[in-house]
């Protein structure tokens, strides 16, 4: 990311370790097991912050409430609504991204319990996958096609496939190789609509 030239990036939008152990269980929900890691023993340091904001035009950083001293306030956070209509539970109802919009906050509601979830992508090997459905909502939301999105903590890669599938350019930038290997996979298989138009 210290290669990237200053606000080179249209739309920044990631899912940073919230240091809250989660990498380090080995399963979680209904028992589906991950491999442990150790990536999420803390949150990033505000050097990764302030990079992330240099590179780019704009921001959403999911999980923002865990590093609001490391941000400037804002009154755009994004909230993913996960409990509409279930039970309560001892996970959170919701989780919340800060952005750099100076826009009123928005809620997408998409339900994501154990079995009981509207995005019905497989999950995979990432104990803290987020809904694909999600990561589109944002990126169609603070973006145009043919924009550049940034993610530097990819994953499982779902940032990079909401950005092709709607037509946007993508960066990636994850350390684990057991992640990147799921990234490229994923992207591999993802369809841009436009793409399946044109082949018709």
């Amino acid at each position: 990311m210290v290669l990237l030239p200053d606000k080179s990036i249209v739309l920044l939008c990631t899912d940073p370790p919230y240091g809250i152990g989660i990498s380090k269980r080995g399963q979680i929900g209904t028992g589906r097991l991950f491999t442990p890691k150790k990536w999420d023993s803390s949150v990033p340091p505000k050097a990764y912050f302030d990079e992330m904001r240099r590179v780019s035009k704009a921001q959403i950083i999911w999980g923002g409430n865990y590093f609001a001293n490391m941000l400037p306030a804002s009154r755009c956070w994004l909230v993913w609504w996960k409990n509409d209509g279930l039970p309560c539970h001892t996970f959170a109802d919701c989780e919340m991204a800060w952005t750099s919009f100076d826009k009123t906050a928005q809620v997408f509601n998409s339900r994501w319990r154990g079995f009981i979830r509207d995005s019905k992508e497989p999950r995979v090997g990432h104990p803290s996958q987020k809904a694909l459905e999600v990561m589109k909502w944002c990126i169609a939301s603070f973006s145009k096609p043919g924009d550049t999105i940034l993610d530097p903590f990819l994953g499982s890669g779902t940032t990079a496939v909401a950005a092709k599938l709607l037509g946007r350019r993508y960066i990636g930038i994850e350390q684990d190789e057991e992640y990147v290997a799921m990234a490229r996979e994923r992207l591999r298989s993802a369809v841009p609509a436009n793409a399946s138009r044109r082949k018709a």
